[in-house]
């Protein structure tokens, strides 16, 4: 009864903690890839936008759903980048975290852009808001959703989100 009360509080404190961003900037260094190049939202399509970590269960459940909108839609609908955040360990053990997980990336096929920010920093800006957190942004930089936390429930509003976007029928007051 205690873990399905932790698991209860937990999914409702990622759930309504959400960060206050309205837009992403074109300049904006969401994380590096894995040849330490800054990886910025896309200009042309919308972006989503996750940061997770490998020590997170929900992360671990958002990610296949996520590869699979990338895999359907393709690169020239729309860009999914999952940002490699908050790893346990300093900063050499994170590095190597991710490059252990880039590997695995690479083995399955995957075709989201996997990035890593190993200073948090684009993360801290957005007030520790928990993991997985989803930013969905149309052309334009604008944030039109915003999710900390993952569930079953969370993901249809995360899918009506990311359709409005794609279809160009966005505003704030959809943000999530």
């Amino acid at each position: 009864m205690l873990k399905r009360s932790l698991i209860l509080f937990i999914l409702f404190f990622t759930a309504t903690a959400k960060a206050n961003i309205e837009h992403i900037s074109a300049d904006q260094v969401l994380g590096l890839n894995q040849h330490a190049a800054p990886v910025y939202r896309s200009n042309t399509t919308p972006t989503i936008v996750t940061f997770w970590a490998s020590w997170c269960p929900y992360c671990k459940q958002l990610l296949p759903l996520l590869e699979g909108l990338q895999r359907k839609l393709g690169h020239d609908k729309v860009s999914v980048i999952v940002v490699n955040t908050r790893e346990e360990g300093n900063l050499s053990q994170t590095k190597r975290t991710y490059k252990s997980l880039l590997k695995q990336f690479e083995k399955r096929g995957l075709q989201v852009t996997f990035v890593f920010d190993k200073r948090h920093t684009f993360y801290k800006t957005l007030k520790k808001p928990g993991l997985p957190f989803t930013l969905v942004i149309d052309q334009q930089g604008q944030v039109t959703y915003a999710q900390a936390g993952y569930s079953e429930r969370t993901a249809q509003p995360m899918l009506k989100a990311i359709e409005k976007v794609l279809t160009g029928n966005t505003s704030l007051e959809d943000k999530g």
